[in-house]
């Protein structure tokens, strides 16, 4: 008797929730940078630091990592972002500048930012190559350095 009810009560729940939004972010403030090796294969590269000027507020430690992909976030607050690079052959820099667009996902769920036209302002990389300038959480790659 009582599983008839838990089912109808939980059936008349699932049913009753259809109207409610869903608030669901697919936009993101990552940049998404792949190390390449000039035959195009992935390159590992050993970081000894990385700094953030201009998103200084929560920014993730990087201290001593070996990787071949990095995701960084960008900072909703500013126009540009400059990120430093420290390792044990010397010191690059990527200076990226973007548009920051509030986009509201609905009234219940409130405003969203969304960052596009993503371009280099400086870098010290030889190769430096912007394959995607909008910034999505369905793309994989925004940025190639080859090294």
């Amino acid at each position: 008797m009582w599983n008839k009810w838990v089912l109808l009560i939980g059936l008349g729940l699932a049913l009753g929730c259809g109207d409610i939004p869903t608030c669901v972010d697919t936009e993101t403030s990552l940049v998404k940078i792949k190390f390449l090796d000039t035959d195009g294969s992935a390159k590992n590269i050993f970081i000894t630091k990385l700094k953030a000027v201009g998103n200084e507020d929560g920014f993730p430690e990087y201290d001593n990592d070996t990787l071949s992909s990095i995701s960084l976030p960008l900072n909703p607050g500013a126009l540009a972002t400059t990120f430093i690079f420290e390792q044990t052959s010397g010191t690059d820099t990527i200076g990226l500048s973007y548009t920051v667009v509030a986009r509201l996902i609905s009234p219940e769920c409130g405003l969203d930012a969304a960052f596009d036209n993503m371009d280099t302002t400086s870098t010290s990389f030889n190769i430096l190559e912007i394959l995607e300038s909008r910034i999505h959480e369905d793309i994989t790659t925004n940025i190639e350095i080859t090294l």
